[in-house]
């Protein structure tokens, strides 16, 4: 069983995979069209996954904004019946530009997939530090 983290996005959407429950990895970039759910479908089945956790920024610029991300969050779980948890997402692609400069990239047009490993190991994060 693993975890999907992902970096909704308007053009692209970054996905990233724990399958051991404590390290997070980037995995892909997916564009974010009428495909994007039935990928997502897909590949939750090909890695078994257990749930999906999806960044939110906490200081959404609109309820218009923090809706569209609790809407694509719904129709994830409705197309993969699995959970989906809202983790907040503040400062992950900031963090991702960071850590990839420190490893000496110059592009970063994979950031996208870095950002979603950020939201994704501070979920896990979290659930470690909670559990006894």
């Amino acid at each position: 069983m693993s975890l999907i983290g992902i970096d909704y996005g308007g053009k692209r959407i970054g996905v990233a995979v724990s399958e051991s429950g404590t390290l997070a990895s980037p995995h892909s970039i997916i564009a974010n069209d009428a495909r994007l759910l039935a990928r997502l479908d897909a590949l939750g089945r090909e890695l078994e996954a257990e749930m999906f956790i999806v960044g939110i920024p906490r200081r959404a610029k609109s309820a218009a904004g923090e809706a569209k991300f609790k809407r694509f969050a719904e129709e994830l779980r409705q197309k993969t019946c699995k959970p989906v948890v809202l983790w907040d997402e503040t400062l992950s692609s900031v963090e991702a530009e960071q850590r990839l400069r420190e490893l000496g990239r110059k592009t970063i047009d994979d950031i996208d997939m870095y950002a979603a490993a950020v939201i994704l190991q501070s979920y896990l994060d979290d659930r470690a530090r909670r559990s006894p």
